[in-house]
């Protein structure tokens, strides 16, 4: 797994995360915000995805496969899953579940990192 990159996504995660958690804390909604913010995160977790998989092609692997298979699945479905929750929930908890799915795409880079070896 390359470090440089993991250490981006979570730095964009955290900073999302946080940034949207603090909007949901002011009880406030900004849409272009959310989606952009959800977006790059997704970006940088999908550029984690595909450079692992060429690693994988080049011969390298974790210790435990199947642990960060599902670590690596979870991590690319999170943030959508909270951009979806956080455009049908229309008050400020859409918006913390949104940030708590950015935090959660960090805290599985970290174990992702991990679990690599």
């Amino acid at each position: 797994m390359i470090a440089g990159l993991a250490y981006g996504v979570i730095a964009v995660a955290l900073a999302v995360g946080l940034a949207l958690c603090v909007l949901a804390l002011a009880d406030r909604r900004p849409i272009t915000y959310l989606l952009g913010g959800i977006l790059l995160v997704e970006l940088a977790a999908l550029v984690q995805a595909v450079a692992t998989v060429v690693l994988l092609i080049r011969g390298e692997r974790p210790a435990e496969p199947a642990t960060f298979t599902g670590y690596a699945l979870t991590t690319v479905l999170v943030a959508p899953l909270g951009g979806m929750w956080a455009l049908s929930e229309k008050t400020r908890w859409g918006t913390l579940a949104a940030g708590v799915a950015c935090l959660t795409v960090a805290i599985l880079t970290v174990r992702l990192r991990q679990v690599w070896g």
